[in-house]
């Protein structure tokens, strides 16, 4: 093993009770997206014990970028943190965890005293779930001097690095997210409804012509969609109703046609019962992921002589059924999560159970010894042109 990596492994070994105490600390204090104020100053808190600068985000307060310069030119690695939690049911898609390997993976190349090319960042990125916070940093243009992205997140029972993908294959699906709100006209329900437009009809209409598209729909697309307002009593008729309509795929485009039959769709309805049609769009759309199996396969020749067991990948299945800000991420440089188990059995995202497994031991000795093949991976990336070039190359090829 290179000098430099057996460095960075037993620096990791020196910080891991503080990475695993951050990560319960993080756990135990679950905040949602854009208020993940103590989970920040928690690692903020442990940068600066190390004299590492914290540079909080003027614009998002639990936005932050730290850096490790080495002492000559070469490429900018960033890894990227996360740790805002799930409405009500906390962190049950295990942010703490993805905080804890990108912290310690930044944090191992203290080791080095800068003795290495380029520089390392870690950017702490808030609002994954359904806010798009590395959407907002990349419009700030956070990212615009980074070449390459590293992050992580734990998953279920497997640990997969994804190093075989076909060029027309994303590794999540992409999204876009609308609310069709219907203006109506409220009247009694019983004297004269004939003076009513109901809202609520359009809502209804909307949702049957979602389910009549979906027949000639593709097979990885998804479309979700609930009723956040419908009225107030039956004996009125609703002037308001609104949906709330999530549309996924594995491919960004797709998704772009998929928005704009729903869009209308939506209209049409509104066509039907004469009400009228605003359509808000609070979240940002999020891109499929775009895979990097050069990076992949780095980290995997490292993680394959750690303490840590590998699956083999699946076979006509890639990536996530799931959707992530990374993706939007992957389609400007290179980029790769190290998705690793967190549990010894298979665990549903978003569950009570998952919440359990991403504070569990399972968790926490797979996430130090990832945390060594990301930091591994990105040192390799630094010094090597080759593998270096060759991620670059592959982004190129997949983005066209």
């Amino acid at each position: 093993m290179n000098a430099a990596i057996d460095k960075l492994f037993l620096k990791t070994e020196d910080l891991k009770n503080e990475l695993i105490n951050l990560s319960i600390d993080i756990h135990s204090n679950p905040e949602i997206k854009w208020k993940e104020f103590d989970a920040v100053k928690n690692i903020k808190s442990l940068l600066e014990k190390y004299e590492i600068d914290v540079a909080i985000n003027n614009n998002y307060p639990t936005a932050f970028v730290s850096s490790i310069k080495g002492n000559k030119e070469g490429p900018v690695i960033a890894f990227l943190a996360e740790y805002d939690a799930l409405p009500s049911i906390g962190h049950a898609c295990g942010h703490n965890l993805i905080a804890m390997t990108n912290v310690g993976s930044f944090l191992s190349f203290l080791a080095l005293n800068s003795e290495f090319p380029g520089e390392i960042r870690l950017i702490g990125t808030p609002a994954e779930e359904g806010g798009g916070g590395k959407i907002r940093l990349l419009e700030e243009g956070i990212f615009d001097d980074i070449d390459v992205s590293i992050s992580s997140h734990g998953s279920s029972n497997t640990t997969i690095l994804w190093e075989d993908v076909p060029h027309d294959e994303g590794m999540s699906l992409a999204t876009s997210k609308a609310r069709y709100r219907y203006h109506g006209k409220a009247s009694h329900a019983a004297i004269n409804p004939d003076e009513g437009i109901n809202a609520l009809n359009s809502v209804i209409m909307l949702f049957n012509g979602i389910d009549a598209l979906r027949q000639h729909l593709k097979d990885d697309a998804r479309v979700h969609g609930i009723i956040t307002e419908g009225g107030k009593a039956p004996n009125i008729v609703p002037a308001y109703a609104e949906a709330d309509i999530l549309m996924r795929s594995k491919n960004s485009d797709y998704v772009e046609y998929m928005r704009k039959q729903i869009d209308d769709i939506a209209q049409g309805a509104a066509l039907m019962t004469g009400s009228k049609l605003e359509i808000v769009e609070d979240e940002p759309g999020y891109k499929h992921v775009i895979p990097n199996t050069t990076i992949a396969k780095l980290g995997k020749s490292f993680l394959n002589n750690l303490e840590i067991k590998l699956d083999n990948q699946p076979r006509n299945r890639y990536g996530s059924g799931a959707s992530t800000d990374f993706g939007n991420i992957s389609h400007v440089m290179p980029s790769y999560a190290f998705n690793f188990a967190v549990s010894k059995k298979p665990t549903p995202g978003h569950s009570i159970e998952m919440e359990k497994a991403s504070v569990s031991d399972v968790a926490h000795q797979n996430g130090i010894e990832i945390i060594k093949g990301m930091s591994a991976t990105a040192y390799t990336l630094l010094k090597d042109k080759v593998k270096y070039n060759e991620s670059m190359v592959e982004f190129k090829n997949r983005k066209n």
